[in-house]
């Protein structure tokens, strides 16, 4: 079976990071109570309930998909750090979008080797303490270790998007289903929350691995909004933005996607995937917005096959070169926008901002990487998030730009 061909390695990279659960703060029919104390922690978990927005409740909750524990809820993780900025970090943790795909959830009791699509509830070992990179807390090599931090998971095979209940029919039982795609609800109460708990930051980083760095592109414009005086800057680490055609509609239906009009328009499902963050810049042009991608990333690769030829289809061997074709494109479309850059690694790894694919030394892929024309990637990150922004420049690879042998 194909799916076991392509996805076996890949998902096993997106949907293996190991968590741990911290003392829980929250719960209740109101926003979780405040991060105590009020001074410099470590990382807290929180467990939101129902909350009032805009005259209406909204109950956090993960997908509800087959084998979940329906009744389990959302719950996020927060620390108060002692630096004056403010990082909200998006989780990864895959997608689906419709019958078959769906229909591979990723429970909390499934065994690491079993082939699964996307994270359908918070996985019991979900705590940013367990990464490195962006999210340590004591990484003199992490430009914002110092500073507050929020992390959102993804448990609603929506990258954070959606906003419906889709009911899909399972390909092998062919029973129905429903999926709730609340990536929105939930982003909605945890922004309740970190408002209240972080009201006045100096500087925000708004950031996302995978299909986190999608969910940090759709809500940007929400957080930016909701912290008008911070110098701000976006950063999405290998976010999925090239898409087939044919899957355009699909996801954006089945999800309800919701991207914001005031950047995007009335029309805003509309605007092509690929577009999405030059748009944003172009919305924000005094904030910096930046895209971390590998050149031959076979995770998504992998992904865009399946979207586009479905996870049984026939092997077409060209969905390699239509990726890496649609990355450049995309990048360079981008770098129109005076206020974006890109980084280009070489290699095949997925994601670099929580350390990822250590070395035989134990040293995390973000703090050795430096393949694109030998630019280190955490002092460009830094480069950034500086006052003047010297050094973020764009960076890229080169003699990289081979198609890999790749079966599909």
């Amino acid at each position: 079976m194909r799916l076991q061909h392509c996805l076996r390695r890949t998902l096993s990279l997106l949907l293996a990071p190991a968590w741990l659960v911290l003392a829980s703060c929250g719960g209740g029919s109101g926003p979780a109570p405040g991060l105590e104390p009020a001074v410099p922690t470590t990382w807290m978990q929180v467990s939101p309930g129902p909350t009032k927005i805009d005259g209406a409740t909204i109950t956090p909750t993960c997908s509800k998909a087959p084998g979940t524990d329906a009744d389990a809820g959302y719950r996020f993780f927060a620390r108060r750090g002692a630096g004056k900025g403010l990082m909200v970090f998006f989780g990864g943790g895959g997608t689906c979008w419709n019958d078959e795909s769906c229909a591979l959830p990723r429970t909390r009791d499934m065994g690491e080797d079993v082939h699964a699509l996307y994270f359908a509830e918070i996985y019991p070992k979900d705590d940013p303490a367990n990464y490195q990179g962006l999210l340590s807390l004591s990484d003199p090599a992490n430009p914002v270790r110092d500073w507050s931090m929020v992390y959102v998971p993804n448990c609603t095979g929506d990258m954070h998007g959606g906003a419906n209940t889709a009911v899909y029919t399972d390909p092998a039982t062919k029973q129905p289903f429903s999926i709730e795609h609340r990536g929105v609800d939930n982003v909605k109460v945890v922004m309740e929350w970190v408002k209240a708990n972080f009201p006045d930051p100096g500087q925000l980083l708004v950031a996302g691995s995978s299909a986190g760095a999608y969910g940090a592109i759709v809500h940007y414009p929400r957080i930016r909004r909701a912290y008008p005086q911070a110098s701000a800057s976006l950063l999405a680490d290998a976010p999925p933005m090239v898409m087939p055609a044919i899957f355009e509609t699909t996801y954006k239906h089945n999800w309800n996607l919701q991207l914001d009009p005031e950047v995007y328009g009335s029309d805003a499902q509309a605007t092509p995937t690929a577009d999405l963050v030059k748009t944003l810049a172009a919305h924000f042009p005094g904030d910096r917005f930046s895209q971390y991608a590998t050149a031959t990333d076979m995770t998504l690769m992998d992904y865009y096959d399946a979207m586009a030829n479905g996870l049984n289809g026939v092997v077409q061997g060209s969905a390699c070169s239509a990726w890496m074709g649609g990355l450049r494109a995309g990048l360079a479309a981008s770098q129109g926008a005076p206020n974006f850059r890109s980084y280009l690694a070489a290699g095949e790894w997925h994601t670099i901002l929580g350390g990822t694919n250590r070395n035989s030394a134990g040293v995390p892929l973000f703090n050795r990487e430096h393949s694109a024309a030998g630019v280190p990637f955490a002092g460009w990150v830094a480069s950034q998030l500086s006052a003047s922004g010297d050094g973020w420049t764009n960076a890229a690879c080169t003699d990289c730009a081979a198609v890999p042998a790749c079966p599909f």
